[in-house]
């Protein structure tokens, strides 16, 4: 008669299926932590990260004091936070917000029919704030050039008290885009929205007087610095970089004529107070994806 103890081993594969079913608790309390840590770890750490870098983004610059962080904030949308927006800050480094417009306002979509299922959806990008007091100002101009920004949005004040530092400011910025057109060839043009903020204000000006008045400031500007060039050359330094404002730099100064060096510059006027620039901005940002 065999012995019988043999056929009271188990084999291997049943030891483990037993241990499979009937875990130890540190071996579930591990497992309930992977299950439930992995899709928030992949939300959080890989689709976000990607996501973000790959928004397209719109530069806001101008003068302290002009809106931009109001532009920005309201334009999140009272709909989607339930809050309305902050009140203005001095900001004194970029601050990025993640906004959305339809679909149908892209200028990618107007080729589209109605009954697209695409058209229901919505496009999102970035907005950049970034500081408009002189010393800070570095920070918008080297963001400028980057080949991120879509689109780049000068928020200025309508009362547009001074002049001067303003159409400075813009010179420096259009001068920029001109620089960053040179590089990128035959590219899409670069674009700028000159966004006349608080035109509900009693001394707010036009949009169409504060571009008139801004061109003439840069026709003069333009004189001066040209003039400037023109003292150093007679003085032996013909080495000196020429950075003329447009093309050829002389005669009267126009945004239109920036077209000749792949920038296009629209000038629009709105409130933030009467939400008028949710749809203004809008609309400009989906022509520019």
């Amino acid at each position: 008669m065999e012995d019988p103890a043999p056929l009271l081993d188990s084999p291997p594969s049943h030891s483990f299926m037993t241990s499979l079913f009937n875990p130890s608790l540190p071996v579930l309390v591990a497992a309930v932590f992977v299950i439930f840590l992995t899709p928030l770890f992949l939300h959080l750490f890989v689709f976000n990260s990607r996501a973000a870098t790959n928004l397209p983004t719109f530069l806001l610059v101008g003068p302290a004091g002009g809106g931009k962080t109001s532009l920005m904030t309201a334009f999140e949308s009272e709909s989607e936070t339930g809050k309305p927006p902050p009140d203005t800050r001095t900001s004194q480094t970029p601050l990025s917000l993640e906004c959305s417009i339809p679909a149908s306002l892209a200028g990618t979509s107007k080729y589209r029919s109605g009954n697209d299922p695409s058209m229901k959806a919505f496009k999102r990008f970035l907005l950049l704030d970034t500081p408009g007091h002189g010393k800070l100002r570095h920070l918008a101009l080297t963001q400028v050039a980057s080949p991120v920004i879509r689109g780049v949005v000068f928020v200025l004040d309508s009362s547009l008290t001074d002049v001067r530092g303003t159409a400075e400011y813009l010179y420096e910025i259009l001068l920029a885009l001109q620089r960053s057109a040179s590089v990128a060839g035959t590219g899409p043009p670069k674009r700028l929205l000159i966004a006349c903020n608080k035109s509900d204000v009693f001394t707010a000006l036009p949009a169409s007087k504060i571009q008139k008045l801004l061109e003439e400031e840069i026709t003069k500007m333009r004189v001066s610095r040209a003039k400037g060039i023109l003292d150093v050359e007679d003085d032996g330094e013909g080495d000196t970089e020429k950075e003329w404002l447009g093309e050829g730099g002389e005669g009267l100064f126009e945004f239109k004529g920036m077209e000749e060096v792949g920038v296009e510059v629209e000038v629009k006027g709105g409130s933030v107070e009467r939400k008028e620039w949710k749809d203004r901005l809008g609309a400009w940002v989906g022509g520019c994806l």
